[in-house]
């Protein structure tokens, strides 16, 4: 299967019979990598039926990965802007639809990743909570499992500096553990074995506990793996240099 079909699809989205006919071709074209072809028939959707969270949904998808996809970093920057929006108003229609959930939390990481320090330690708390919400729901959705292996990873690598910040924001600061991120990206990599992303995370948590023999490992599998967006080729480029001052 599609890496990307499993993301989209692996638990089924239930909408109106009248969508169904309109939702099987966006579905195809979402499956295709075919994002641009779904962006026109989605807003028509959208202007047909403004309240529909199933609609939003597909248009925080689609925008989701035409930012994956933008080479210009402004483009990127819109599109993402995009993915939150429409998936923010599909959360204040449902916040209890773990599929709205999911993609909530993807979006909203993603419009933090590029800011300061202090705003992404702002948003930590919430990413956990609603990652965690997520894991809950969809216990098979590998997603959720790779945030918070990356969450754990990332919170732990936190120099002096970033943790006086956190503890100024928070009474209870978030704590991020090396082991709990191998925890989570163990169990992430076990539902999709064929996510790039996965290997790299799990490679660089394995480097920070010392075993470098696995981290290798992980990263010479990796390198084999499909890089469809600029995101992938990224970890694909830090691994293989990596492995290359390895050998």
């Amino acid at each position: 299967m599609n890496l990307l079909i499993k993301i989209f699809f692996i638990t089924p989205i239930f909408y109106s019979v009248i969508f169904t006919q309109d939702f099987s071709k966006i579905d195809k074209d979402l499956s295709d990598l075919n994002f641009n072809k779904t962006l026109i028939p989605l807003e028509e959707l959208n202007n047909l039926y403004p309240n529909n969270k199933d609609i939003l949904l597909r248009l925080s998808i689609t925008h989701h990965y035409l930012s994956e996809k933008a080479i210009q970093q402004k483009e990127d920057k819109e599109n993402a802007q995009k993915a939150f929006k429409y998936i923010d108003h599909a959360l204040s229609l449902n916040s209890e639809d773990p599929n709205v959930l999911k993609w909530y939390v993807i979006a909203l990481g993603k419009t933090v990743e590029e800011e300061s320090i202090r705003k992404q330690i702002e948003q930590s708390k919430n990413i956990e909570q609603l990652s965690l919400r997520v894991i809950e729901l969809l216990p098979d959705d590998e997603f959720c499992y790779n945030i918070m292996g990356q969450w754990h990873y990332k919170l732990a690598s936190l120099g002096k500096a970033s943790r006086r910040i956190a503890s100024f924001l928070f009474s209870e600061p978030p704590k991020g553990s090396f082991e709990q991120a191998r925890f989570f990206l163990e169990k992430s990599l076990e539902l999709n074995p064929d996510y790039i992303g996965t290997y790299y995370w799990l490679g660089k948590t394995h480097l920070k506990l010392g075993n470098e023999e696995k981290a290798y490992d992980l990263f010479n599998r990796g390198i084999l793996l499909d890089r469809p967006f600029k995101r992938e080729e990224k970890l694909f480029q830090d691994m293989n240099n990596i492995v290359k001052k390895n050998n």
